[in-house]
């Protein structure tokens, strides 16, 4: 599903959400590189999706591309589009996020909209299927060095970045929910969870959990309205992504046994 095409570990770092842009439109060779990098890549367990970058110079004349304000100056979107079924969000959004770690590592900045953005508007400009769903845009192209100071603190609660991460102990346990699991005890897998805890979720919720258990890794979900599947994806897609980088041999499957926990919905297991 990954890459040799950077540094993931890098980029994770480095990516942050940006909502202020220069204006300037993605020059050629970066609109070449993404889109190259999409047609070289896919959605993983085999789920339909299709990421479109859109443009408001599509046209002759600028299109209306709404996001209610959040985001200031971007001339590019990426837009994710997935054909429903039931692992079809968690499939999607893991993509998404290998697209937007490869813009981070092209210097550009990104964002994830989930609820900010008009629909309609982009609808207008992709031919959606009657099976097809567009539920998550990002803007991409050029940070601009000035920050809209109101915009940036309404959100700023909810998109701190490494600081406002839970502790490593309190979303990751050692062989049932009772035990927090440690760094040390992770072994190898410690940076492929530390990469997972950086990862964004919507209102910064971090509502993944996992278990190690037997050397088996089970990742959970806290059930919530909208944005669950799509944070988890998020989150599986840091962490396969890391150990591929690493050389930490292992593949997702949904097993049938697994530590049980009234609040949070087993999603599958890295064996």
């Amino acid at each position: 599903m990954g890459g040799n095409y950077m540094n993931i570990i890098e980029s994770i770092q480095k990516r942050r959400s940006v909502r202020t842009y220069s204006g300037e439109p993605l020059n050629g060779d970066h609109i070449a590189q993404i889109e190259q990098f999409i047609k070289q890549t896919q959605a993983p367990f085999g789920v339909k999706a299709r990421i479109e970058l859109v443009s408001i110079h599509s046209s002759g004349e600028p299109v209306k591309l709404g996001t209610y304000g959040w985001v200031k100056g971007a001339c590019e979107y990426l837009a994710l589009i997935y054909e429903e079924s039931p692992f079809a969000e968690t499939a999607a959004a893991y993509w998404f996020e290998q697209v937007v770690l490869f813009c981070t590592s092209l210097g550009l900045g990104t964002c994830w909209l989930g609820g900010s953005f008009s629909r309609s508007d982009f609808k207008k400009q992709i031919s959606l299927k009657p099976n097809e769903k567009l539920k998550i845009v990002s803007p991409v192209g050029y940070a601009s060095d000035k920050k809209r100071w109101f915009m940036e603190k309404i959100v700023v609660n909810a998109d701190k970045h490494h600081n406002s991460r839970k502790p490593f102990g309190e979303i990751f346990f050692d062989k049932d929910f009772n035990n927090p699991l440690t760094e040390i005890k992770a072994g190898a897998y410690a940076k492929p969870l530390e990469m997972l805890r950086l990862a964004p979720s919507a209102n910064n919720k971090q509502e993944w959990r996992a278990v190690l258990e037997n050397n088996i890794l089970h990742f959970y979900k806290a059930p919530y309205i909208i944005f669950d599947s799509i944070d988890i994806g998020i989150a599986l897609c840091h962490f396969e992504l890391t150990c591929r980088e690493l050389g930490i041999e292992g593949k997702f499957e949904i097993l049938d046994i697994f530590p049980k926990n009234e609040k949070l919905k087993y999603v599958i297991s890295w064996i």
